[in-house]
């Protein structure tokens, strides 16, 4: 109860303070609500990720060859077990489809199961490459999981059949995504000193390139569009011993590094593993010539 000499200005102060307390009350339980609405509905997947156990280690060895001829062209097409790639036979019959399914559980990388683990995706690569060594068809895309809308479909389809073999046979090794012409501005320096606060796989990546490519001397700049669709030849693939497959295989299976930036880091060294310049960043127009016909 307010005391007799309370003025009628002071009653009005105290009385607005009161509102004023019970509106930002108000307004900030409402706010909690909506946020907690929001996350539990759009959190789809498990959070924060658990990897699922991996197989009893197990490295892969390459297949004999046999009396059936070797293909023209094969795409290896990575999916989870709940995606589907019947799109693919449509491309039939130059090219044939070889699909290596890995769990569902290591699409749970992110909330909403937004991305599936890099390192799952390199290890199908290089297992299938190891395992296919001696029976490698001429031509060889490399598609990861994801396509799961029909806009996707119709845009790797179109990318397929529009793709120069010849210039796949000629130059040993394209990404499908015609890199953007900041590639090169974005440069990887893993000698930097002192080394970038935000770039903690440059600091990582002279380990890895020694694990990776031996005793190869390491570029002092690297510059390569990450990726996981590409196609190589053949030719390109067995310009290097099926061991050093293996040994990238193993670093990748073995290292402490966490699964998803140890795949991260083989998407830039794709282009290295296959023949290509540490700075590989070829022009767009000219790489949609070349690749697509598009001139």
């Amino acid at each position: 109860m307010l005391g007799a000499s309370a003025t009628p200005r002071r009653i009005a102060a105290i009385a607005a303070a009161v509102f004023l307390l019970i509106l930002l009350l108000f307004l900030s339980s409402a706010s909690i609500r909506g946020i907690g609405a929001l996350s539990s509905e759009s959190i789809t997947g498990h959070y924060p990720y658990v990897k699922p156990k991996l197989p009893p280690w197990n490295p892969p060895k390459p297949k004999q060859p046999d009396k059936h001829p070797q293909a023209d062209g094969v795409i290896v097409k990575v999916e989870l077990e709940s995606e589907g790639s019947s799109w693919t036979d449509t491309l039939r019959p130059f090219w044939r489809t070889e699909v290596i399914k890995i769990h569902n559980g290591f699409a749970n990388l992110h909330e909403g199961a937004g991305r599936v683990d890099r390192g799952r995706v390199a290890d199908a690569y290089l297992r299938w490459i190891i395992e296919n060594y001696k029976i490698l068809p001429e031509t060889i895309i490399f598609l990861p999981p994801g396509y799961k809308q029909r806009a996707d479909h119709s845009r790797i389809q179109d990318a397929i059949r529009r793709l120069q073999v010849p210039f796949i046979q000629s130059s040993g090794f394209a990404i499908l995504n015609c890199p953007s012409t900041e590639t090169c501005n974005n440069l990887a320096r893993p000698f930097r000193s002192p080394s970038h606060e935000l770039r903690t796989l440059e600091v990582s990546m002279p380990k890895v390139w020694v694990r990776v490519f031996g005793n190869i001397t390491m570029a002092e700049e690297l510059a390569t569009p990450p990726s996981t669709e590409f196609a190589v030849s053949r030719a390109q693939v067995q310009k290097r011993d099926v061991e050093e497959y293996l040994r990238a295989w193993t670093w990748l299976n073995r290292t402490i590094m966490d699964d998803d930036s140890a795949g991260f880091v083989l998407e830039y060294l794709w282009p290295i593993i296959f023949g290509r310049a540490p700075v590989f960043c070829p022009e767009f127009e000219k790489c949609e010539c070349s690749l697509y016909d598009k001139c």
